[in-house]
């Protein structure tokens, strides 16, 4: 059985244990390969320090923004995860990284990455996601292009990501399989019983980068036909400054997975109008407890909801269409049962965490035995 060193951005954790979608990929893996160890190239001490004095900014947020995404970082922590790996090089057979933040390829050992975005696609989509400066920028899709071809293997977990690295960075198609993503929920295989609740569910930390104000404006005019109507919004970290419209409630983060799955479960839609998410994952844990989806056509969102099958898409920002939307759902529970169960049987044979792991596992033997 060859060995698997994982080097990703989830902290010091045991994906034994915690859940999470990184930590998904590496228990399907167990299942085909010894996985040695994992870690994350996390800044410390003076690094840390030094840093964040030159990454200044007065808004909390954004200064803790662009000392978490610049050049620096990118290098400084490549030079750290390096210095690990090559102090066990005798330990593992091939190197898994999972996403971008930095590179450990080009230095003697076979390494495969899993890329859920590129910088091209927010530059393109959502550029203010970004905090760097012009030159910044610059100087970082330079060391993203270079990590992307020193890479034996990248496995993309969409075709839009699958696109970007062949059209905005030049890979060679021969280095890119899409293979792409699990789901973290556990499908419910009786799916819901019920869908008169008329009670949509938006759940995402982001609220303006998952469209939140536009679905407040939208909520205006779904009330306006549907009186009755709830809206439930989980996530967000920090409330917004706006005057809620009738019938919404604000929850705020939810860490308790049970009191989460509730939810979704009590819920007749879910809904979730990214100005972009690169690959949501959240839409496939609604598919799996039966829920029909509300969202946007937009990046790698049709992979995941298929438009008046499994749910209903509409462009970005277009607050009439996504209200239409809501309105019709939340109003024929006999349509949003028929798109629940299918999301439900769609996503039931779907890509699930095992199927990605023997993907991914099959590539990664070929690397571990190159001499």
């Amino acid at each position: 059985m060859y060995r698997v060193m994982g080097v990703d951005t989830e902290g010091d954790v045991d994906f034994r244990v915690v859940r999470g979608r990184n930590l998904s990929l590496y228990r399907a893996l167990s299942a085909h390969a010894q996985i040695v160890d994992r870690f994350t190239p996390a800044l410390t001490g003076m690094p840390m320090m030094m840093n964040y004095a030159s990454s200044f900014r007065p808004h909390p947020y954004r200064w803790k923004g662009v000392a978490n995404l610049n050049p620096r970082t990118f290098r400084v922590r490549s030079d750290l995860a390096l210095r690990r790996l090559n102090a066990r090089r005798d330990q593992f057979d091939v190197v898994l990284q999972i996403f971008g933040m930095f590179s450990v390829a080009g230095h003697g050992f076979p390494v495969a990455l899993y890329l859920d975005n590129t910088m091209a696609l927010t530059m393109r989509h959502y550029p203010q996601w970004n905090p760097m400066s012009d030159r910044e920028r610059r100087e970082w899709l330079v060391l993203e292009r270079e990590a992307y071809h020193a890479a034996d293997r990248i496995f993309a977990m969409s075709q839009a990501v699958h696109r970007s690295l062949l059209d905005d960075y030049g890979v060679p198609a021969d280095k890119v399989l899409t293979v792409g993503a699990g789901a973290n929920f556990t499908i419910d295989p009786d799916g819901k019983d019920a869908y008169d609740q008329q009670t949509a569910l938006f759940v995402a930390y982001e609220f303006d980068r998952n469209g939140g104000r536009t679905l407040l404006d939208a909520w205006r005019r779904v009330r306006a036909d549907l009186p009755g109507a709830r809206l439930q919004i989980v996530g967000p970290r920090r409330p917004v400054a706006l005057a809620l419209p009738p019938g919404v409630e604000w929850f705020g983060p939810v860490r308790d997975r049970e009191r989460l799955r509730s939810l979704f479960r009590g819920a007749t839609v879910f809904v979730l109008p990214s100005v972009f998410n690169p690959f949501p994952h959240v839409l496939r844990e609604a598919m799996a407890v039966g829920l029909p989806c509300v969202s946007t056509n937009h990046v790698a969102i049709p992979e995941i909801v298929m438009d008046g099958v499994t749910g209903s898409l509409v462009a970005v920002d277009d607050v009439p269409a996504l209200a239409g939307a809501l309105t019709e759902l939340l109003g024929q529970p006999a349509m949003a049962r028929q798109y629940g169960q299918a999301g439900l049987e769609a996503v039931s044979h779907a890509m699930s965490w095992d199927q990605v792991g023997t993907l991914v596992a099959d590539q990664l033997k070929v690397l571990a035995a190159q001499p």
